[in-house]
């Protein structure tokens, strides 16, 4: 079954596969797709439709302008409306923890903010949550990209390279499938314990400090 999901995967037309992407990742963290369908999932298939390395990197630079454009829409959204956002019916659904989650990367460096695109979720509240708390729109969009260009990449090529040994060795499926999923688990772990284990700061951000 899932060989014959790949073979399909390999048969899409990139006309097809960028635009989706673009689509999808744009209204990721700009209007909370990314809350109900984890874009890690959707880089990977992306990245099984790659048939050659112009294609991944065709598809790493779609994901990347589409997080650009979902991570500034999301930022305006934050700053406009971050408490309706928040308390709202999505919002109560997300759960009050995730955001406190989110809030917290802002106490911390500037990399926490690029890690969290690696966190399903997480990801997708952080540019509504820089708006809220005030947060300018030229400090978050640095570290957003950085974290967006790793994140896209990372996952775009896993999915690229997954396929590629599967369609050439159909018999290793399973620990290839296995082999991916180890590896989104660790990454999120990593991630997840480099976060909690980071030191808040105890003095204002810079961008909330009087110049």
């Amino acid at each position: 079954m899932l060989d014959e999901l790949l073979d399909t995967l390999a048969r899409q037309d990139a006309g097809v596969v960028l635009p989706l992407l673009l689509v999808f990742l744009t209204l990721d963290a700009s209007v909370g797709v990314g809350l109900v369908t984890p874009g890690d999932a959707l880089l990977l298939f992306a990245g099984a439709t790659a048939n050659s390395a112009g294609e991944v990197l065709s598809l790493i630079g779609a994901g990347v302008l589409a997080c650009f454009a979902g991570a500034s829409g999301g930022h305006v959204l934050g700053r406009r409306y971050g408490a309706r956002l928040r308390h709202g019916r999505l919002g109560r659904r997300v759960g009050e923890a995730r955001w406190a989650r989110a809030e917290k990367l802002f106490e911390r460096s500037g990399w926490a903010l690029a890690l969290a695109y690696f966190l399903p979720v997480l990801h997708a509240l952080t540019p509504a949550v820089a708006g809220a708390v005030g947060m300018p729109y030229r400090r978050f969009m640095p570290w957003a990209m950085l974290g967006s260009v790793a994140w896209v990449s990372v996952y775009v090529t896993m999915g690229a390279v997954a396929s590629r040994v599967v369609r050439e060795h159909a018999d290793w499926l399973v620990p290839v499938a296995a082999a991916a999923v180890v590896v989104v688990l660790a990454i999120t772990t990593a991630v997840r314990r480099a976060l909690n284990g980071g030191r808040a700061r105890r003095r204002r951000p810079a961008w909330r400090r009087p110049r």
